[in-house]
């Protein structure tokens, strides 16, 4: 009986990981811009994208000092998308409809409710305009077009292995826990429809 990650398994891995950093390092990402400027010019293409810090998280963030700190510069979040254009306007969706959102908005201690029958909860109407404000303020963003669809999924998967955005809350970094309880609480404290 063969062990399931034999040597011809590992070779397998080995060759897979291989292609995606080699898919990676051949990426044409555009130079990082304002994060509105960056959304209005991406085209209608499968891709991937990168979120960074541009400005600085308000003083009373919920980011503890035993983390790492996030300044200027920093890489938060990456994702994919089949079309850029519609899939990466974060600035401009409800927060139901958008991790990155959720995670902000945790982070930015913002209050968030349920409504309707929305899987996730969004922000009160005042807060969604805040933190929509916030982004387009402290948000820059990078795209990279990828030519064909298929390894868009694999090539997200590769960099948030090797890039462990602390936004991309699917990570085990002390950076990313905290992320994902802070945007769990959020939605267990969320205020309830009154209607």
């Amino acid at each position: 009986m063969s062990h399931p990650w034999n040597f011809w398994n590992l070779g397998k891995v080995g060759t897979l990981l291989c292609r995606r950093l080699k898919a990676m390092e051949n990426l044409k990402w555009t130079g990082t811009a304002p994060a509105k400027k960056s959304w209005q010019a991406m085209p209608f293409a499968p891709g991937m994208y990168k979120i960074f810090l541009t400005g600085a998280l308000p003083k009373d963030a919920n980011w503890p000092a035993e983390l790492t700190p996030l300044k200027r510069g920093d890489l938060l979040y990456v994702g994919k998308a089949t079309n850029l254009r519609s899939r990466a306007k974060h600035h401009a969706v409800q927060t139901s409809k958008s991790t990155l959102r959720r995670s902000l908005a945790a982070i930015l201690g913002l209050q968030a409710q349920w409504h309707g029958k929305s899987a996730h909860p969004r922000l009160t109407d005042v807060d969604e305009e805040v933190l929509s404000a916030w982004m387009v303020a402290n948000l820059g963003m990078s795209f990279a077009v990828v030519p064909e669809l298929e390894p868009v999924s694999g090539l997200e998967d590769a960099m948030r292995e090797e890039l462990c955005p602390p936004l991309n809350r699917d990570g085990r970094s002390p950076e990313q826990l905290h992320v994902s309880a802070v945007t769990a609480a959020a939605q267990r404290n969320a205020l309830r429809d009154k209607g």
